[in-house]
This record gives C-alpha cells, sequence and structure tokens, in this order.
C-alpha cells in the first residue's frame, strides 16, 4: 500500500471514531503519523501541517495524567522541528523546545512514558 493509500483508509478510520468516541485519539495520532510519514517522503508542507493540527487534537483528548500524553508531546515536537527545518520560523522551534521540555516534566514525575 502506498502512503497516498495509507492516508486514506487512516482518514476512513478517523471518520468511524467521532468526537466522544473513545478511540478517536488513537485514530487522530495514526493519520497524523502517516501524514508524517507522507510528508517525509515527497516533501509537500500540507501534510505536515495537517500532522501537527492533528496531534494537537489528539492532545486535547489527552489531558495531564493520560498514559500517552507525553508521546503525543513528542510527536508534536517533532513535526514542528522537521517544519522549523523547513521554513526557519522560530515559534516552530520554540513550540518544539516547549513540548520537549513539557515531556521531560512528565518522565521526571516517573510517568509511564
Amino acid at each position: 500500500m502506498d502512503l497516498a493509500d495509507d492516508v486514506s483508509q487512516k482518514r476512513g478510520e478517523l471518520d468511524r471514531c467521532p468526537p466522544g468516541h473513545d478511540g478517536r485519539d488513537v485514530a487522530l495520532c495514526r493519520l497524523a503519523a502517516t501524514l508524517h510519514r507522507k510528508f517525509g517522503n515527497d516533501g509537500e508542507i500540507h501534510d505536515l501541517n495537517e500532522a501537527i493540527a492533528l496531534y494537537r487534537a489528539a492532545l486535547e483528548l489527552r489531558p495531564v495524567g493520560h498514559a500517552d500524553r507525553a508521546s503525543s508531546l513528542h510527536d508534536i515536537a517533532r513535526c514542528l522541528a522537521d517544519r522549523f527545518r523547513r521554513n526557519s520560523a522560530m515559534s516552530d522551534l520554540d513550540g518544539a523546545i516547549s513540548a520537549e521540555r513539557e515531556v521531560l516534566q512528565l518522565l521526571k514525575r516517573g510517568h509511564p512514558d
């Protein structure tokens, strides 16, 4: 399966997890991860921008104390760092650093991630 087909499949999975569905955060992250991979292959900035938006939506469903919050923050940081490398926007670098600092705080508290 090529990445465009994988994106389409992941969009379908997200469609089957409407707001309020228990698996929505996972579906958001899976689509975001696929779009991030697609950006890595194709270099299309709109894929990266959408990945960041989806990861942020998933993070909203993973409050402090959620087992996957640290991994979501790290995913956002990776995407922001990639966008910084592409566009040199300091706000992306600042956002990546801020997200990773929160990850470190979670890990410092003994978070399972």
